[in-house]
């Protein structure tokens, strides 16, 4: 089991959203990893582990299914976090449906984005100390 957290992050039209990312787990020994496209996000997840991946949802929709899919393919274990600007119901539905995480609406909530990555991460790390650190903020 890894000792780092570590958290891709592909939303290349709001830097906003690898900042709070980063804010959300700086507490915890981890790194965060911005990629600008898709392939350095699939050559990511080949070079090293990875416990969740960030992923902007933006029209056509198809396109970021497609690549939740390959990552899928990829690294089963992965928990992908899709974050978009799209406060849509049937959006989060079908994201799930094909092995999303979770959804997340834009502009993200800072403790609500704090604790899917604790949760999503949780199933892959004994980090006790996260759940302390968590009940504490």
């Amino acid at each position: 089991m890894q000792d780092i957290l570590s958290v891709i992050v592909f939303d290349p039209d709001d830097p906003l959203t690898l900042k709070r990312v980063s804010e959300a787990i700086k507490e915890y020994h981890s790194e965060v990893i911005p990629c600008s496209s898709p392939q350095a996000i699939l050559d990511s997840i080949q070079e090293k582990t990875v416990d969740v991946i960030i992923l902007v949802l933006e029209k056509p929709f198809e396109k970021a299914y497609e690549l939740l899919s390959q990552i899928k393919a990829g690294v089963a274990e992965v928990e992908v976090v899709f974050v978009s600007r799209f406060d849509d119901e049937t959006l989060w539905i079908e994201a799930i449906q094909r092995g999303a995480y979770e959804y997340l609406s834009n502009p993200l909530d800072f403790s609500e984005l704090k604790r899917i990555l604790f949760e999503a991460t949780d199933k892959h790390h004994s980090l006790n100390v996260m759940k302390r650190l968590l009940a504490d903020s």
